[in-house]
């Protein structure tokens, strides 16, 4: 029993009930998309950048047959105005938004409206899928049905289909799109996966590549550098080391005119339909954590007090005790000034940091509870916050590789210091600290 757990035999008889269990009626079930979606039975995927031996698993989902449109873009924001291009906040999508469009409900003529839109934000795209119940398709799913061309499901080794790539990704970007519904298909049936505008997908903050290069106005075409693709599983995608580099450039509020998006759905049906949260702080994000003490803590309930908070994981062996030492560094340079300021550690994994293991940490290093808090949430939730904080994680073998925060909050949830490195000076920290303390 033992050698058939191990033996590829085993493994693909577990997919196999995996599979049977993700699908109650049946595999004929998966056939039946949604309207306007493809039915991806998933498979074996190996990532381009990745150090495990085996294939990541995806499972089956529902995918958009084309980008979302102008059009469609156009029925969204008009159902709900606080999408609006006069009216978002620049806390979810910079300046940029909707530039290409004439108004607030006026995007262009008949070609544009069946043009894929672009100019949109992370949060904006979340947004609109959920809107419709449906959420943006994770990197893993997105990469793995990008690797068909239009007869085979898997032709990232044809160099005639890379080369094809990355023709297109040599192509300078602007001008008016061609209709998203008149897009090659590939063997799925999804149209203009490569050849139309890159996507948004929903853990884009997992990716890290290259440094920000915002300042670039080559953004959408030159977001790389050579020497990441040590990195990569396969030095050959050069197509594919592109649109990771890409993904690691970007911030949840960027919009850029080379960027669209499209929906995606699990086989458990449509997630909950609302037009997610506008938010001028991180405060303003809805969903509640659980604290070390198994109290549920709306971000809400953090205000009014200056915080200094960080994000990481209890079992790391690395960054996060470090990123500890230094906040407790902190604590204890502001001496008694340290009782009107509350130290906040957001976990990444909440799989395994549990209360009882938040609790355990912070009696390990000696916190007092007072002062401290430790919080932990599902895991599109701690998304959601990481990429307002501009904050990138992705678990790799069990663990985590995260970059690395703190940050000083005012009481209202503005970010008014950040130091992004290891063992940094704390003094510039402190000082942001007394300036928001000083009546």
């Amino acid at each position: 029993m033992k050698f058939l757990e191990n033996s590829s035999l085993g493994r693909a008889l577990v997919w196999l009930a995996t599979l049977a269990a993700i699908i109650p009626a049946g595999a004929e079930e998966l056939s039946q998309a949604p309207p306007g979606m493809i039915s991806i039975a998933g498979g074996g995927y190996k990532p381009l950048y990745s150090k495990e031996s085996e294939p990541r698993e995806v499972f089956p989902f529902f995918i958009d047959e084309r980008l979302v449109t102008n059009r469609d873009f156009l029925a969204f924001v008009t159902q709900h105005p606080g999408w609006q291009r006069s009216r978002i906040e620049r806390s979810q999508a910079d300046v940029k938004y909707l530039s290409h469009w004439r108004g607030d409900l006026d995007p262009g003529d008949e070609a544009v409206l069946e043009a894929p839109v672009t100019n949109v934000s992370w949060f904006a795209a979340k947004a609109y899928c959920e809107a419709l119940g449906k959420r943006l398709p994770t990197q893993d799913e997105w990469e793995f049905v990008a690797l068909a061309d239009a007869t085979r499901a898997d032709a990232s080794k044809d160099q005639e289909f890379v080369k094809k790539l990355l023709e297109w990704y040599s192509r300078p970007s602007g001008g008016t799109f061609p209709p998203a519904a008149t897009a090659e298909p590939n063997v799925y049936g999804i149209r203009g996966l490569h050849g139309l505008a890159w996507e948004w997908v929903q853990d884009f903050n997992s990716t890290m590549v290259v440094g920000d290069s915002r300042g670039d106005n080559s953004l959408e075409r030159n977001l790389f550098c050579g020497g990441a693709s040590l990195l990569a599983s396969d030095v050959s995608n050069y197509s594919a080391f592109m649109r990771y580099a890409f993904r690691s450039s970007l911030k949840g509020t960027y919009c850029v005119n080379s960027l669209g998006f499209r929906g995606a759905q699990s086989l458990n049906g449509p997630t909950k339909a609302g037009a997610g949260t506008g938010f001028t702080t991180i405060y303003d994000l809805p969903d509640p954590w659980t604290n070390q003490n198994r109290e549920s803590v709306p971000l809400k309930q953090l205000g009014g007090k200056v915080r200094v908070i960080a994000m990481g994981f209890t079992r790391c062996n690395y960054a996060c005790p470090r990123i500890l030492s230094d906040m407790q560094q902190i604590e204890k340079s502001l001496g008694p000034a340290a009782d009107e300021v509350g130290f906040v550690f957001f976990s990444i994994d909440p799989e395994n940091d549990t209360p009882e293991a938040m609790a355990a940490k912070m009696a390990e290093l000696k916190m007092a509870p007072g002062r401290w808090t430790f919080l932990a949430a599902p895991v599109e939730t701690v998304r959601t916050l990481a990429v307002a904080l501009d904050f990138k994680f992705e678990k790799v073998e069990g663990f985590f590789a995260h970059s690395n925060l703190i940050a000083v909050l005012d009481p209202e949830g503005r970010v008014v210091h950040r130091e992004e490195s290891l063992g940094a000076d704390i003094a510039p920290t402190v000082a942001a600290l007394r300036k928001l303390l000083t009546p």
